[in-house]
């Protein structure tokens, strides 16, 4: 029998829970809880169906290989904002890539799917907050709410990172939102698609953005370093693993917490669909992207 734990570690020292997609309309403060520190993340189990989850797969198969952008350990569809460090040649290939995302949304039951109740879970969980997606001001467009991501076996994962460090790295794409959104600490969401045989799991650690701000470079995937200058190995960092599951979505405090994505292990690639949330300056709003 496959192991179906999501959370699991010699100690969980983060508040992550797990909720039934069942519980969702009683839920409408996961999202608040989050922003209050009184959670860390949370798994909603099962959002979407075995068939939903199929089809989706069934459009990135279908998909031109050239629709993809390549990175170190796979490939993403649409490209991520990361690219934007200009408003002319990268902003254009930004929403190129997006028009086909959005085409699909209305031409492809899958993504139609994917999109209505990816709006519709967050509207859910963040009954408190009007929900939408940020706007570019440039192109006066919405920005992508998503991107499918596909690692590889033995490519790495996804280097110990948090959400601020990408925040730090990507200083121009946020400087063309023009919604008034409070970028600090933001939340990190993916739905799964489809888990490799072994690896992949997103590793936890025991070490926040307030004391530890800094990595010798991007690529870097053994240690960080704290404001005092001082390396810090994250093998030696206390930490646990959470393992969402086909069809799962998980919301949590990734800007404040550092974390990874292990390397994955066998033939099959691990397929998430995810970006970040986060709330308006004045804690009217939630705002979700890629």
């Amino acid at each position: 029998m496959a192991n179906t734990e999501r959370i699991y570690g010699n100690e969980i020292f983060f508040n992550f829970i797990e909720v039934p997609f069942t519980e969702i309309e009683k839920r409408g403060d996961l999202v608040g809880k989050i922003k209050n520190q009184e959670l860390n993340g949370f798994i909603m189990k099962n959002v979407f169906t075995d068939d939903e989850v199929n089809e989706m797969k069934r459009f990135l198969s279908d998909l031109d290989e050239n629709e993809f952008m390549p990175t170190p350990t796979g490939k993403m569809f649409p490209a991520p904002f990361a690219i934007i460090t200009d408003a002319e040649e990268r902003l254009e290939s930004y929403y190129s890539k997006l028009k086909l995302f959005d085409q699909h949304k209305v031409d492809n039951s899958s993504i139609g799917t994917l999109s209505r109740k990816l709006d519709q879970f967050f509207r859910d969980v963040a009954k408190d907050y009007r929900v939408s997606i940020p706007v570019n001001k440039v192109k006066d467009k919405e920005v992508a709410p998503g991107t499918f991501r596909m690692f590889y076996p033995n490519r790495g994962g996804l280097h110990v990172h948090c959400g601020n460090l990408f925040q730090a790295q990507s200083m121009f794409y946020y400087s063309l939102i023009k919604n008034d959104i409070d970028m600090n600490d933001q939340l990190s969401y993916f739905v799964v698609l489809q888990q490799p045989e072994a690896g992949g799991e997103l590793t936890i650690y025991d070490m926040l953005w307030d004391k530890v701000k800094r990595k010798e470079s991007p690529e870097n995937n053994d240690f960080v370093i704290d404001d005092s200058d001082n390396p810090i190995y994250v093998k030696d960092v206390l930490s646990f693993s959470v393992r969402p599951l086909p069809g799962d979505i998980l919301v949590f405090a990734g800007g404040p917490i550092w974390h990874r994505v292990e390397d994955i292990k066998g033939a099959i690639p691990r397929i998430t669909f995810g970006g970040f949330l986060n709330f308006s300056k004045n804690n009217e709003e939630v705002y979700y992207w890629s």
